[in-house]
């Protein structure tokens, strides 16, 4: 067994169970029930497979930052062995308006949870940046599509026909482009979703795109000399 078969199985996240949040400059947020849901699946329920071992509040800093030190030990079991390791988080008591947040507690044990199951993998790819890629969302959610499909088939054909449409569309984009950027960005927008997955449409948008581009530069060159 490979280090990382369990890294690869719990990566991706299914999209559906992410969100973005616009703060601290935004970034990809996931469900901590669904991570929750994702390790009963590996370890078995909660507090018998996985979960925190040790869960203590470090207050020293409470009077100076407004925050309490959350000190903590996770463990996961696998194939009858159990792991366990050291997991440390902040959580703000004291909101900038001085009021006290009563669930900082409950908000500190699922944030500390979910930061133990990062480090095992779990939603990796959003912390390693994965998610800020437009191509990898792309792909993972028609990946995820055809994976969660009750008919794999009927699904792998619809999204056939939407591909195909869409390069269609933008085929007659690219006729009707008055510049090489905007032939440009066309162009690289279909060719990300299209990658691998139709070679014959790929080589029709790359003949379009070749053709429109040697218009455009004629159509340059007649204008220059005028």
């Amino acid at each position: 067994m490979s280090n990382l078969d369990l890294w690869e199985r719990v990566k991706a996240p299914d999209i559906k169970y992410t969100k973005k949040v616009n703060m601290r400059g935004g970034f990809t947020a996931t469900s901590p029930q669904y991570l929750i849901k994702l390790a009963t699946r590996e370890f078995g329920s909660y507090g018998k497979g996985f979960g925190l071992s040790h869960s203590e509040f470090d207050y020293s800093l409470l009077e100076a930052y407004r925050v309490a030190i959350h000190n903590a030990k996770f463990f996961y079991c696998v194939d009858g062995e159990r792991y366990e390791f050291v997991i440390t988080n902040t959580v703000e008591m004291v909101t900038k308006n001085g009021y006290v947040d009563t669930d900082f507690a409950k908000k500190a044990e699922t944030n500390t949870l979910c930061k133990a199951l990062s480090k095992i993998g779990f939603a990796a790819d959003i912390y390693m940046g994965m998610f800020e890629d437009q191509e990898y969302i792309h792909n993972l959610a028609t990946e995820q599509a055809i994976n969660n499909a009750s008919d794999k088939d009927a699904e792998r054909a619809k999204q056939a026909s939407e591909l195909n449409a869409e390069g269609k569309r933008s085929i007659n984009a690219m006729n009707k482009a008055n510049s090489l950027n905007e032939l440009a960005g066309l162009f690289k927008s279909i060719a990300r979703k299209v990658g691998d997955r139709d070679d014959k449409l790929l080589r029709e948008l790359t003949k379009a795109k070749d053709e429109a581009k040697e218009r455009i530069e004629n159509d340059s060159t007649v204008s220059t000399d005028k």
